[in-house]
């Protein structure tokens, strides 16, 4: 702008009115003068702040949402509003405030209803926090309930409230700012239905103001509230409470939605407002005493009276926290009535608190308003009920001379059940996770397997109360911990485990299991060779013991302590685990003990039921299936061991063959954890014997035969890693082929099967035109969709030229296959749109293959990728990538530029020459994107 604007200050207002986005750049350019005030009757003049320029929600792109537009004005109004408390001015003040009014009560022709644009009000709610305090009324104040009732926004004005128009009401302390502060804190406590939230139950209320930001408001207001206005503050919070606890919603027992008047873990942060109201007055009542006691200790005084119970309460505990100032109109008030079970917490907190400090005639009456308890009218054992509610309230002061005496007594009648744990309240809530606590520390537990007397001491260890503990889990938790940390005092015990009960031998193995444990960091040194014989030997003589093998003992406890059949699985999971590393292993010459324990478990762990949804899942994590993963890795240990010693491991092998066939003859419907881990071990297999594997295919894949055992081995088989031997011998039985015909539950097993197909063809095992490749896209979009899925993962792998050209040639035979249906899936569309960075120019070949995609690809959130591999591509076919980057702002302009790429492509098309192009594909952004409509202007205008 130049000095001379003035002048043309016509012609400048018509540019602005030319457009939203002109209008935006005209008070952009106002902002920045020196003195923007100098324009605003102008701007006022002709349009610019009439209500109708507010926008409210306009429809988005998708039907689900809405676009909130943000007014051109706001800016400016923000920029004279900072002169306005630079200058102090009343008189701009009351130009910025007349629009806040004329726009807040504004209505909507359509609707009757004033627009709802939150973004309009925050600004609102910023200018009433910079403003001159004077110049804003208390009728300006009364807008604010139209801001907080935004449909798509409650946030962003409270917190501007907060931290502006409140902050400098109360610095202020004038009762005039007083008085606005209680209005402003009034209209954040509105109370509405809560149908726009998830709602509790019919009657529920919430309000207006969102909880979290309700909650930070009174932390930091409600007590100053209190000293500011006093009565006006509290009578705010007395009425809301009336309302929230009122007997329609809260007929019993305000203890059951607030247990505790001050912060306390049993009370329940989502009764919000229950809790903020209670919490303000509160608040309210302490702030007010610090300032006019006469006048709070009035109140407090009728609120002791009062007919609602929540009121009672919150009076009540302010007398504990101002005993000194409101004891003299608190004791008169003791009475029998006064101990009530609504006041059970309140009272009860200032009986323990502060009865040193009644006076004699007070503490007299506290005993002899519990002597004078009326007993209860209905139900048997009355008078025991009447002595244990005696009891409950003199453990209050139990300690104190008037009581001791009378206290011991009851506690002593031999009617009365124990004392409750927590007698200020009428029920107390806690939760505990983990085992519960230990009667022994680790450090304990040490030491009494060093003196010999462990055994003997978890055998005779008699849990506690179950809740408060000590636990039978607590303490197997804290022998394994024990075990793993000092693993050399417990070896000399080993034999003595045999008579300790199956829960602590399940700690003791779990312990030196931990030891293998990659996660284990800590792991103490320890001396495998000395300790494997050890292990070993016990692990041996458990597994033959009979009594291991009783399935009568296998049920499980509530509180999940391990059992014989958890002791079973951990020891298979054991040997697992100490063969599966050579560093940590058992040595050579302890293989066969090894073996013999794995072929005793083999033969007496039964199998289980199959589970089709997950076989792989269902066979890691049961008592066969930790069995045969046992069996695998002994076998690879064994034969790994026999490689570096005699160079060959058929002999090994031999030795172990024989229990690999009698688990396969089970796999007839049944012994369904051998297949689904004997696929899963493939690979490990064609290692292990080749030939083996070759004779026996058919057996672990037994398709035809046994379609379950079938079912299982291709769950199983999702979790191998893929190899061209592996899937050419499958091939050649036909396996995979027969995996895409079944009926397969495991969506997982499923996947990988057409993963598996998906590298055969980039090995060029298969072909577009192979019998399987057809199946594949005759089964649907699905599979087609996990083909290009896996295409794209591999995409920074080493690839040759001809892979590449297999994957173009895949996207090419997905868009023919699209056009034969006639129907076009957008998910799959976006899916390939995803594989353009196997394009490594745009040519008469590759061009048809991204504008089919382009259109599509924010189905997949693709659009910021495609920006990126069109910018890598400009260089070799600029118009090409002009007219593709058209087409896909055409169907979705994005919302988001990261790192300005899309901005960048544009400005480097415009170098390029194309520059009609650039403006069309700015003029579809220029709206949604920040700096686009900047870039428009430039590309217009050069």
């Amino acid at each position: 702008m130049s000095p001379s604007l003035p002048s043309k200050l016509e012609s400048f207002f018509e540019t602005m009115r030319r457009g939203e986005e002109f209008a935006q750049h005209g008070f952009d350019l106002l902002c920045k003068r020196s003195e923007p005030e100098q324009y605003f009757d102008a701007l006022k003049q002709r349009g610019f702040f009439n209500p109708s320029e507010n926008q409210g929600p306009v429809p988005s792109a998708n039907p689900d949402f809405v676009h909130i537009p943000v007014w051109a004005a706001l800016k400016y109004l923000q920029a004279v509003g900072a002169r306005a408390a630079a200058l102090n001015s009343d008189e701009l003040a009351e130009k910025i405030l007349d629009v806040i009014r004329s726009v807040t009560l504004f209505r909507d022709e359509a609707t009757g209803e004033p627009r709802d644009n939150y973004r309009t009000y925050f600004t609102f709610a910023e200018l009433l926090g910079v403003l001159p305090l004077r110049s804003i009324s208390i009728g300006d104040v009364g807008l604010i309930p139209t801001w907080l009732n935004s449909k798509y926004d409650r946030s962003l004005v409270p917190h501007a409230l907060s931290k502006g128009l409140l902050k400098r009401l109360f610095d202020d302390g004038s009762a005039e700012s007083a008085e606005k502060a209680c209005a402003v804190i009034e209209a954040c406590l509105r109370l509405e239905r809560s149908s726009r939230r998830r709602k509790r139950s019919d009657d529920d209320l919430a309000t207006v103001v969102d909880d979290y930001w309700l909650k930070e408001i009174l932390q930091a207001y409600a007590r100053e509230l209190g000293r500011k206005a006093g009565r006006n503050a509290a009578v705010i919070f007395e009425n809301g409470l009336r309302i929230v606890f009122s007997k329609e919603r809260r007929s019993y027992d305000s203890a059951l939605w607030r247990p505790a008047i001050e912060t306390n873990s049993q009370n329940r942060d989502f009764y919000g407002p229950e809790n903020r109201f209670v919490e303000g007055l509160r608040d309210v009542l302490d702030g007010w005493l610090e300032t006019e006691q006469v006048g709070a200790s009035e109140y407090v005084e009728a609120a002791l009276k009062d007919g609602s119970e929540i009121i009672r309460r919150i009076a009540l505990h302010t007398v504990t926290e101002h005993f000194e100032v409101l004891k003299r109109i608190f004791e008169p008030l003791i009475c029998p009535q006064l101990m009530q079970s609504g006041h059970r917490h309140e009272l009860y907190r200032l009986l323990s608190s502060r009865f040193v400090e009644f006076s004699q005639d007070g503490k007299t009456k506290v005993i002899e308003a519990i002597r004078n308890l009326p007993i209860v009218s209905r139900g048997e054992d009355r008078e025991r009920r009447l002595k244990f509610t005696q009891r409950e309230w003199l453990s209050a002061i139990k300690d104190q001379p008037e009581a001791a005496a009378w206290f011991a007594e009851l506690m002593a009648a031999p009617e009365l059940s124990s004392a409750s744990e927590h007698p200020d309240f009428l029920s107390y809530h806690e939760s505990r996770w983990g085992p519960g606590p230990a009667p022994y520390e680790t450090d304990a537990l040490v030491a009494f397997a060093e003196d010999g007397s462990l055994v003997e001491r978890l055998n005779s260890f008699k849990p506690g109360d179950f809740w408060r503990g000590p636990t039978l889990g607590g303490l197997v938790s804290a022998l394994e911990d024990a075990v793993a940390s000092k693993p050399d005092s417990f070896l000399p015990l080993l034999s003595d485990f045999h008579a300790a009960k199956p829960p602590f031998q399940h700690a003791l193995i779990q312990g030196y299991k931990k030891l293998f444990d990659p996660s284990n960091n800590a792991k103490p040194n320890f001396d495998w060779e000395a300790a494997w014989p050890k292990l070993m030997r016990f692990v041996s003589e458990t597994v033959h013991q009979e009594s291991f093998w009783d399935k009568a003992e296998d049920n499980e406890s509530a509180d999940l302590v391990p059992t014989r059949a958890w002791m079973r699985s951990l020891i298979a999971s054991f040997l697992e685990n100490a063969t599966r590393d050579d560093e940590t292993a058992y040595p050579a010459e302890l293989l066969p003990q090894g073996w013999a324990i794995i072929t005793t478990m083999l033969a007496r762990t039964e199998p289980s039921d199959l589970s089709l949804s997950d076989p792989m899942m269902h066979a890691l994590n049961t008592e066969k299936g930790h069995a045969v993963g046992a069996m695998y890795n002994h076998a690879l240990r064994a034969c790994r061991v026999a490689d570096q010693t005699t160079k060959s491991h058929s002999a090994a092998w031999e030795s172990l063959k024989c229990a690999f066939d009698d688990e396969l003859a089970k796999c007839r419907d049944g012994n369904f954890e051998f297949s689904t881990l004997s696929a899963s071990y493939i690979a490990n297999l064609h290692y292990l014997s080749r030939d083996w594997l070759t004779a026996n295919v058919a057996k672990i894949f037994p398709a035809r035969e046994y379609p379950n055992n079938f079912k299982a081995a291709v769950g199983g088989l999702a979790y191998a890693g893929p190899s061209r031997p592996i899937y050419q011998l499958l091939a050649a039985h036909n396996e995979f082929a027969e995996a895409l015909a079944a009926r397969l539950e495991d969506k997982n097993g499923r996947e990988r099967v057409v993963e598996w197909v998906g590298l055969a063809y980039l090995w060029n095992d298969e072909q577009l035109d192979s019998s399987i490749v057809r199946a594949i896209f005759a089964a649907g979009v699905e599979e087609i969709e996990i083909l290009a899925e896996l295409f794209w993962r591999v995409r920074r792998d080493e690839l040759t030229d001809v892979q590449i050209d297999r994957v173009l040639a895949f996207w090419e035979r997905c868009l023919a296959w699209s056009k034969e249906r006639g129907t076009i899936s957008e998910h799959l569309m976006a899916r390939l749109s995803r594989l353009s960075p196997y394009i490594k120019k745009l040519d008469d070949r590759t061009m048809p293959l991204l504008m089919a995609v382009v259109p599509h690809v924010h189905a997949d959130y693709g659009s910021d990728q495609m920006v990126e591999e069109l910018t890598r591509l400009v260089d070799t076919d600029p118009p090409g990538a002009a007219s593709l980057l058209e087409k896909m702002l055409d169907s979705s302009a994005p919302t988001f530029d990261l790192d300005d790429k899309l901005k960048k492509l544009i400005e480097k098309l415009a170098r390029l020459g194309l520059r009609a192009e650039a403006i069309r594909c700015t003029e579809k952004v220029r709206r949604t994107l920040p700096g686009m409509l900047d870039l428009y202007k430039k590309l217009v205008a050069s």
